[in-house]
């Protein structure tokens, strides 16, 4: 292992075959994953000595300030790639929570990285949230790119990121449950809640954002018809392919077979296209 590295030997074997692509993806995630580990490690402040699951949280904090990012060695971009993605960021923060402890990187004996291994955060639960809570952190950036569009055209798409935001605010109570919602609401600032995910939700994240996003482009392409909007037409027509894409997914039924981080990554494509066609038309007015 190279002796600046807080990523363990699994992390380095998945670094062959997941090399990161530098986009800013990456790094909502680990934002967002840093808040689950916080509130991981609060949770279990039972089992875990009082001393170590402070310094857990402080690591995960650290995360979350935007510290150690490059210690991730990819995104999640394929199946599986939520999984690893997990693991890493456990080897991170017990690697850097036992230097925080005065002890060597590497001594797992003393912290192994699976310390969470009976917490309802295992990698497929733990990835579909930390997707969630990174959408909703790009949602607010969106939003603010919205304030420098005309009224006419706002009200359409804020409406329809009012009510994504909506939707992306409640957790899937099966998985966490009200206690551990509460907790990560004030992780994370987000007003979030634990809910059921039956008739109220027939569409998963994906799906949902996809949608919002191709509703959103179709309001904006109409509203400035008289521009030359090439980009915007295509921007248009590459969200209507992902979305697309995103239905064949759930529609197979691979999403239940580890699939989550492929539809997970096609909607993060159709939000950043989005943003991007925000920031175009805003500057436009100014």
């Amino acid at each position: 292992m190279p002796g600046h590295a807080y990523y363990g030997i699994r992390t380095l074997r998945a670094m062959a075959r997941m090399p990161d692509t530098g986009r800013r993806y990456k790094d909502d995630l680990l934002v967002a994953m840093g808040a689950l580990k916080k509130c991981a490690a609060e949770t279990e402040s039972g089992r875990l000595p009082p001393r170590v699951g402070a310094l857990i949280e402080r690591a995960a904090q650290e995360i979350i300030d935007g510290r150690w990012h490059d210690q991730f060695a990819f995104e999640p971009r394929r199946c599986g790639g939520g999984e690893l993605l997990s693991v890493n960021v456990n080897e991170v923060l017990v690697n850097r929570t036992l230097e925080l402890m005065g002890e060597d990187k590497g001594s797992y004996h003393i912290l192994g990285v699976d310390w969470h291994a009976d917490d309802p955060l295992y990698p497929n639960r733990f990835f579909t949230a930390a997707f969630q809570l990174a959408a909703m952190r790009f949602l607010q950036t969106m939003k603010r790119l919205l304030l420098a569009i005309p009224n006419g055209v706002r009200e359409g798409i804020a409406t329809e990121l009012e009510s994504l935001e909506q939707r992306l605010c409640v957790v899937n109570r099966e998985h966490f449950d009200a206690k551990f919602a509460a907790k990560l609401s004030d992780v994370t600032g987000y007003p979030l809640r634990a809910g059921s995910f039956g008739h109220e939700f027939s569409e998963s994240v994906p799906d949902r954002i996809a949608a919002a996003m191709k509703s959103s482009l179709s309001k904006l392409e109409l509203a400035h018809h008289r521009f030359d909007s090439i980009e915007l037409k295509a921007s248009l027509i590459q969200v209507s392919a992902f979305r697309d894409m995103i239905a064949f997914v759930s529609r197979s039924g691979f999403a239940s077979q580890g699939m989550e981080e492929v539809a997970a990554y096609y909607a993060w494509q159709c939000m950043e296209l989005c943003g991007e066609s925000l920031l175009q038309v805003g500057e436009v007015y100014r």
